[in-house]
This record gives structure tokens, sequence and C-alpha cells, in this order.
């Protein structure tokens, strides 16, 4: 595998947060694990499939199965991450499937290294991709109302409200295979990483999205937004849960909290430096 060179490592300023929402069950689960070099970050996403009785299972063991493979020194992430990736995704079935009948649970995953990012997802959990304020991507839905927009019946901005927006026809668990949506993106200092389950995509505009992460820390933006989606959301608002990830540039081979470090420690031992 070809090493990137340390001026175009980043550092990831992140933050998630999550909301019950009106429901009785909170069946959104998320993680964020770096790598023990810290040269590397996975990040996952999982709503648990309403209506059935195990969707809590069912997220609870993607990010449980997520952590496993992550933590085992032979996952090839470094050597085909999107091989990995889709691996990991028929695990994440596959381990669904032999605790529960039932269980149901979309998945959305990005493995960040450098300055490459690579995605997959199942089901309406959302990867967004935000560059000075422009959205350059984010990841189709497997849902009935994202084959309504591509062939143009409706609008995007219709997606959230339509009748059918939670009938799925991709998830993790069940008869069928999983079949996920995988891509790569190249990053740079200042991009915005956005991953979140449909209670939040639903009640939150993409500028409100952007504006927060900059207003804000990613931790405290997650949490406003989490919070003004469920209060949006009323009283049949869903779980809401998102995840913000921030790309800062290292400047010869440090990240940025680093060097402001070493630029407090030069202040103190030369106080006279301007």
């Amino acid at each position: 595998m070809t090493r990137h060179s340390s001026s175009r490592i980043h550092s990831w300023d992140r933050g998630a947060a999550s909301e019950l929402g009106a429901r009785h069950e909170q069946q959104d689960r998320w993680g964020i694990f770096q790598s023990p070099d810290q040269e590397g970050l996975l990040a996952i996403l999982a709503d648990g499939m309403g209506g059935h009785l195990d969707g809590a299972l069912g997220a609870q063991l993607v990010v449980d199965e997520a952590r496993n493979f992550f933590q085992d020194p032979a996952a090839p992430l470094r050597d085909d991450p999107l091989a990995a990736l889709e691996q990991l995704c028929q695990r994440m079935h596959e381990t669904i499937n032999s605790r529960s009948e039932t269980a149901r649970s979309t998945v959305v995953i990005a493995w960040l290294e450098a300055d490459q990012a690579y995605w997959l997802n199942i089901g309406d959990s959302r990867l967004y991709h935000f560059r000075a304020g422009e959205r350059l991507m984010r990841t189709r839905d497997h849902s009935a109302v994202q084959l309504l927009m591509d062939l143009g019946e409706i609008d995007e901005s219709e997606m959230a409200t339509h009748p059918a927006q939670n009938r799925l026809y991709r998830c993790l668990g069940g008869e069928d295979p999983p079949r996920p949506d995988l891509g790569q993106i190249t990053i740079q200092a200042g991009d915005l990483l956005a991953l979140c389950s449909d209670g939040v995509w639903e009640h939150t505009t993409e500028t409100e999205i952007w504006d927060a992460a900059q207003a804000h820390n990613p931790a405290v933006a997650a949490q406003l937004l989490t919070a003004r989606a469920t209060q949006r959301g009323g009283a049949t608002a869903d779980n809401a849960t998102l995840i913000l990830l921030r790309a800062d540039a290292a400047v010869n081979g440090q990240t940025p909290w680093l060097r402001r470090l070493a630029e407090g420690f030069a202040s103190l031992l030369n106080p006279d430096r301007r």
C-alpha cells in the first residue's frame, strides 16, 4: 500500500450525540474507534429498523461487530479498505441473523486515513461530505422515496415528509444478502463529514449542519442538531443520532493541538517573541 506523506495526514475533530425523541426505546447506535497508531479512524452509525422487536439488538450487534473487526490486527482495512468494509458488512449481517430472526438495521460507515475516506452504507442512514459550505456528496438511501426522487417524481426536499419515507428495500439482517453501496472520497482540511440517522436528516437542513459545525465544536454542534431535530419532530419524533467529523491538516507531521502546545511552550521560554 502506498503511504501518504505526513503533510497530508489529517487529525479529526469529532463529536456525536443521540436523542431518544418521542420513541419508547433508543434503537440508534454509534461508535468512533481510533487506531492504536492514531493514523486511522472508523466511524459507524446504525439504526435498528422500526417495527421490529429486536431493532435495538440489531443496531447494537452492528456496532459491536465493527469494534471487534477494528481491533483485530489482521483486519485488512489498510490493505484494501473497500473490500474490508464489504467483509465487515457481511459479518454484521451474519451476526444479526445468528442472534435473531426479526432484528434488522441500517448502517453507514466511514474509514478515515490520511486524506482519504472510504465509506459504506445500507438503508437510509446517511453520510454527507461538505466543503466550504457546499455538499459534495451524500449516500443514496435504499428506500422507496429515493427511487421516486431518482425517477424525478419528487424533489429531494420532499423525501423527508413523503408517506413512504420509511420503506426500505435493503438492510442488514433477514434472508436477502446485504448489498451495500461503497465509495471513496478525498478529504481537504476544513472538510466536514456527517453521519446521521433518518431522525436527523428528516428535520435538519444541510445548511444547518454546516453552520452549526462552524459555530461550535463537533460535540456541541451534534448535541444542538439532534435536540433540534427531535423538537421539530414533536410527538412523532424518531431517534436522532449524528456524528460530526471535521478534518484538520497536520503541519510538519504535527496535529493542530500538538502544534499549538509546542507554540505555547515556545512562548513561555521566549516571552518577548511576537
